[in-house]
């Protein structure tokens, strides 16, 4: 074997043991590049590649939209909206075998729509509809399931955070990739909604239905509480993912909502 063979080994070899170790994947993945590339290439050569791909990567005007993206889901879960959003579909699904399971993966979906994160919805459904779905006679395993399918839609269905990162890296538009991930993201959300209906259905004590006294009697209070928690986010659907696949404006400036990007949408590669 070359040296450059043993040195690819090595540093393969070094990086899953810190990551099986336990230390954080970004430092991890920092220290071994500079760490291997000086033996590689020369510490001068590494540091300047470095040096440039940091920089390039900060004067790059998509990745605002990163912080932007959380801090705007951090704002929707505080405001209640996915604790109604979720508390409607549970009462409009009641009469169906896996009721919880639909509500738990259609606010899931909808959440991820209006926000492109995952773990405010891993959080608020856990907390939120888990000891709900245990109470209810709910399996357990296939309850964790749901939730944790569930809340991963956000980093496919757009506006996604990982798409954001992932067009400038890749030297693709953001809008495209917007586009080419909503089919997917929605036929992944359906394929786990029918598996969980369909475990339901095959054997009702893994989701039984929502018992009678736990039930809304009221069809109009059930509509009010849908419409106040669907519609401001249909709303903010609207504005930031409408904004950005028309090309009216880049995911940066759709998620502070205002337009005027012109259509150049994320064709804007990092500097060296």
């Amino acid at each position: 074997m070359s040296f450059n063979d043993i040195l690819s080994v090595a540093m393969l070899g070094g990086m899953l043991a810190f990551i099986f170790v336990g230390f954080p994947i970004a430092f991890t993945l920092l220290f071994i590049a500079l760490v291997f590339g000086s033996i590689g290439i020369g510490v001068n050569i590494t540091f300047s590649l470095a040096y440039l791909q940091i920089f390039g990567t900060m004067k790059d005007d998509i990745l605002p939209a990163v912080p932007l993206f959380i801090f705007m889901g951090y704002m929707t879960e505080q405001a209640g909206l996915m604790n109604r959003l979720f508390g409607s579909m549970r009462q409009i699904m009641a009469p169906l075998s896996g009721s919880l399971f639909l509500a738990v993966l259609l606010t899931a979906t909808i959440f991820a729509m209006a926000t492109g994160i995952v773990g405010a919805a891993v959080t608020v459904l856990g907390i939120m509809a888990g000891p709900m779905m245990i109470k209810a006679g709910y399996d357990a395993k296939l309850s964790a399931g749901a939730i944790a399918a569930g809340g991963t839609l956000g980093i496919l269905i757009p506006p996604s955070v990982m798409l954001v990162v992932m067009g400038p890296t890749l030297g693709v538009p953001v809008n495209q990739l917007y586009g080419a991930a909503m089919a997917p993201g929605f036929m992944l959300a359906v394929c786990y909604a029918i598996y969980c209906v369909a475990r339901s259905y095959i054997n009702p004590s893994v989701g039984p239905i929502l018992p009678t006294e736990e039930r809304v009697g009221s069809a109009i209070e059930i509509t009010r509480e849908f419409v106040v928690g669907v519609l401001p986010l249909c709303l903010l659907i609207a504005a930031t993912l409408g904004s950005i696949l028309s090309g009216l404006a880049t995911p940066t400036e759709g998620r502070v909502l205002r337009s005027g990007g012109g259509n150049n949408l994320g064709t804007r590669l990092p500097q060296a």
